[in-house]
């Protein structure tokens, strides 16, 4: 029988039922990348069933235009309405959240929190039409990824606000990273909730070298001798914009004829692949049926609990920093509450308590010592291990080297996104 070590008896102990569980079960298939073409109902196809062409098109009903009008400077209504993805609060056995309630202690606002978004598309798809119509999505505060963001952004969805008097401690606690993203600049419309890395993992015991560069990924110069051992994503975004690190393309700014590109480096890998997962990567990387594959950084800092010689890499050529924000669905009616929530979470102190539940990549480095006096304080030794695993790991305290070699998901429009999802569909449906 397996002995636990101290930090497995501190995890065992200090993570709520359900704590342990990633959150990328919830994206498996259909969270942040696109759905692969032909699997379910795209952005595009959602779109189109509404009656909204591509951006420019005439194509049934117009979406609203993007208002000058910016929000915040008011007094808060005293109710938010707030819709989040499951698992990603603090919460105890009772699912109740220590931030909700000190939100409410401190500013009077009544919080009716709902985790009703189970992936991007499918929440999109629930909203779509009150948006469209101009009507209140019943929704004040919503955490939706990157993409989506650029995508409604476009479409004249989100509320616009000014960072800098309505969430102060987003200017002050928030890392330069996080500053004026490229799928929404200046942060007009949103700030960060939490955040994570799509890059590669390897198992040391299976692999001949030290593994450092997406070649050893793609290449097959070098990944024959690891055939039937890598993994690859079932999701698009996350698979087609690393690959382009590899050909040296800032996915930002990649082209169609760079995802073409792309599609005829998965295509030669292919042979070489075992299988295209979601959040199951994981267990194969655990049992050592995978040798090297791509990787979500929180699994892999669960993983380490259990088997500490995993180890995550951010390649040479860079991976991809996907963040998931808080944003204001146009229309709400209640934003200044919503603004006060946003700057609530800044505060170090709160954004520590939410982070040693979620374990996800904070975006407020000064969280990191407030998890270190946490572990200090800790009534016994397993919490104080999990709590200082929390604040020594780079999968959830990156430093700024590390961050510094990250890159944005390329923000599509529908015909891109249609386009990019049929390349890819061609490399996993063979």
């Amino acid at each position: 029988m397996h002995d636990e070590s101290s930090i497995e008896r501190a995890i065992a102990r200090a993570l709520r039922p359900g704590r342990r569980l990633s959150r990328r079960r919830f994206l498996r298939d259909s969270g942040r990348g696109a759905i692969v073409a032909g699997s379910a109902l795209s952005l595009p196809a959602i779109l189109a069933a509404c009656g909204i062409g591509p951006a420019g098109s005439t194509a049934g009903s117009a979406a609203p235009s993007a208002s000058n009008k910016v929000v915040g400077g008011g007094e808060p209504a005293g109710t938010l309405n707030f819709a989040n993805w499951p698992l990603y609060i603090d919460q105890d056995d009772n699912g109740k959240s220590e931030t909700l309630r000190m939100f409410t202690e401190a500013t009077g606002i009544e919080v009716n929190y709902d985790e009703k978004i189970e992936d991007n598309q499918s929440f999109f798809g629930i909203i779509q039409p009150a948006l469209a119509a101009g009507e209140d999505t019943g929704y004040d505060l919503m955490v939706i990824t990157d993409w989506l963001v650029g995508n409604m952004l476009r479409l004249g969805f989100l509320e616009e606000f000014d960072v800098a008097t309505s969430v102060p401690n987003f200017v002050a606690n928030a890392a330069p990273k996080y500053h004026d993203p490229v799928y929404d600049p200046d942060n007009r419309h949103s700030v960060p909730w939490q955040s994570g890395l799509t890059a590669m993992a390897y198992n040391p015991a299976l692999v001949s070298e030290e593994i450092t560069s997406l070649k050893q990924l793609f290449d097959p110069a070098f990944i024959e001798k690891y055939s039937g051992k890598i993994g690859m994503f079932t999701e698009m975004r996350d698979t087609m914009n690393l690959t382009l690190l590899y050909l040296g393309v800032d996915p930002a700014k990649a082209t169609v004829a760079d995802a073409e590109r792309a599609r005829d480096v998965l295509m030669a890998q292919a042979p070489y692949v075992r299988g295209y997962y979601g959040n199951d990567f994981a267990q194969g990387l655990a049992d050592g049926s995978l040798a090297i594959t791509m990787a979500w950084s929180g699994d892999i800092f669960q993983l380490q609990f259990d088997n500490p010689d995993l180890k995550l890499v951010v390649p040479e050529e860079g991976a991809i920093l996907w963040v998931d924000n808080m944003t204001i669905p146009k229309g709400a009616q209640h934003p200044n509450d919503a603004l006060a929530m946003m700057d609530f979470v800044y505060q170090p102190e709160i954004a520590a308590q939410i982070t040693e539940y979620v374990n996800y990549i904070c975006p407020v480095p000064a969280a990191q010592e407030v998890i270190r006096q946490h572990a200090e304080e800790a009534d016994n030794q397993d919490d104080a291990d999990y709590l200082n695993a929390v604040a020594d790991s780079e999968l959830v305290f990156p430093s700024e080297d590390m961050l510094s070699r990250t890159y944005s998901y390329k923000v599509l429009d529908e015909d891109e996104e249609r386009q990019w999802n049929e390349l890819f569909g061609e490399v996993v449906q063979g």
